[in-house]
């Protein structure tokens, strides 16, 4: 087993990032990784819909989109501008403790960071009741900022492993937004940027990953110099743990 590995990612295939985050979980069922932690964005806009959605279709029917299905739960999202990331770990220690227990615990560490950088973020959401579009209503684990819901987290739990999926939106263009969900959807989502202009995506990321890998209690054998949060958003950089 060669222990945890975190990923920090440019723009991704929009096509393949679900490929890849199963992929992962994957080297975690067999044994082969402890735990990973991923972040990435999107090379391109694109709906991802929930396991359970059999029959999502765009409000637009003139609209190309690629529509991708998650292994995990929940509903529609869609993906343009976003901090995404993917989290697979065994369903022991600190993930022992139950569902709601382990929702809890990645929403906390995430509500302490995003706080830490200004955002007064809060665990209130509304409803655990299914809703086909992700954001327009927040479950009682999810983040909400100035009344609206700002990080989506959905799971999936397979013979005795966890791979969370999760989303914050750094800016959403509402008008394609409505073409995707239709008019009365299209308000439900801001981004954080459409929020918080000066919000600073790079020292989020830098914070997150450390937060996770102190909550985790993993080293991160990293040089800060060796870590270029920059990147995030060109064509390159990944950094690797483990």
């Amino acid at each position: 087993m060669s222990g945890w590995k975190f990923i920090v990612e440019a723009k991704c295939s929009s096509r393949t990032n679900m490929e890849r985050d199963l992929s992962l979980f994957s080297e975690v069922r067999r044994g082969r990784l402890e735990g990973f932690f991923r972040l990435y964005d999107w090379d391109e806009p694109a709906v991802t819909t929930g396991h359970h959605q059999k029959h999502f279709s765009l409000f637009d029917t003139s609209l190309t989109l690629p529509i991708i299905p998650r292994p995990t739960g929940g509903g529609a999202v869609l993906h343009e501008h976003d901090i995404t990331f993917s989290l697979g770990v065994p369903e022991t220690g600190a993930f022992s403790r139950g569902i709601t227990e382990s929702y809890v615990r990645v929403s906390k560490i995430f509500a302490r960071v995003l706080q830490s950088t200004g955002l007064d973020v809060r665990m209130e959401g509304e409803s655990s009741r299914f809703s086909p579009v992700c954001f327009a209503r927040s479950a009682p684990v999810e983040l909400v900022l100035q009344g609206r819901k700002i990080m989506g987290l959905a799971l999936l739990r397979s013979e005795g492993y966890l791979l969370f999926q999760g989303v914050l939106p750094l800016h959403v263009d509402t008008s394609l937004a409505g073409r995707v969900f239709g008019p009365e959807q299209a308000g439900n989502s801001l981004g954080i940027l459409d929020m918080m202009p000066d919000f600073r995506a790079e020292f989020f990321i830098e914070c997150l990953v450390e937060a996770f890998a102190s909550g985790m209690k993993i080293p991160l054998p990293l040089e800060r110099h060796q870590y270029d949060t920059n990147r995030h958003h060109r064509d390159e950089g990944k950094i690797h743990t483990g």
